[in-house]
């Protein structure tokens, strides 16, 4: 039996325009409108590509989740490479460009355990980057009493982060500026202006 070219393809045209659509659609629609059709559709393309391009659609929303990573990775990237990359990170995460299709992930994953392990992986990748800045910054600044260990501080940031996106999107927004400003005090201890 001869393999199925299209799984290997990387680049071609309609594959990319499968990965658009479905990452478009877990932006605008959701999960429950992940479907074989209702992607292939949305890419103007018949429904037998999807499996062409994919070999089950576990592969396809892994495949969207490793470029929004991609995408998150370079605004990583470019967050803690400046001068204050605490605040950056902070930023960053408050203002994720995808926040609405992380929930999107975490509702999939309940379904599809490679993405699971996608998402758990990577993030455990972004952690480990973001506790040894930390751990460098506090050595820097001679931190020897830091208000949290850096593996805290990291999981502070980024989970105080999602919540506000997550409560946000339902229009809570009470105790957010109180937070915020928790967050500005103890980042500069690390970052002082």
């Amino acid at each position: 039996m001869v393999a199925n070219r299209g799984y290997a393809s990387t680049s071609a045209a309609t594959r990319l325009k499968l990965i658009e659509a479905a990452s478009d659609m877990l932006d605008e629609e959701g999960h429950p409108a992940f479907t074989v059709r209702r992607i292939a559709a949305r890419a103007g393309v018949k429904p037998q590509l999807v499996h062409y391009y994919f070999r089950s659609m576990e592969d396809l929303v892994v495949t969207v989740f490793q470029r929004s990573s991609a995408t998150y990775f370079r605004l990583h990237d470019e967050a803690l490479s400046g001068p204050r990359p605490l605040h950056a990170l902070w930023h960053l995460n408050c203002n994720l460009p995808e926040a609405r299709r992380v929930m999107e992930y975490v509702a999939l994953a309940k379904i599809y355990p490679r993405l699971r392990e996608a998402m758990r992986e990577t993030g455990e990748n972004f952690r480990a980057i973001q506790v040894d800045l930390i751990e460098r910054i506090s050595a820097e600044r001679g931190l020897v009493d830091a208000p949290m260990t850096a593996p805290a501080l990291s999981a502070l940031l980024s989970a105080l982060a999602r919540a506000m996106l997550i409560e946000g999107n339902v229009g809570m927004e009470e105790g957010h500026e109180g937070l915020r400003a928790f967050v500005e005090a103890t980042l500069k201890i690390y970052e002082p202006d």
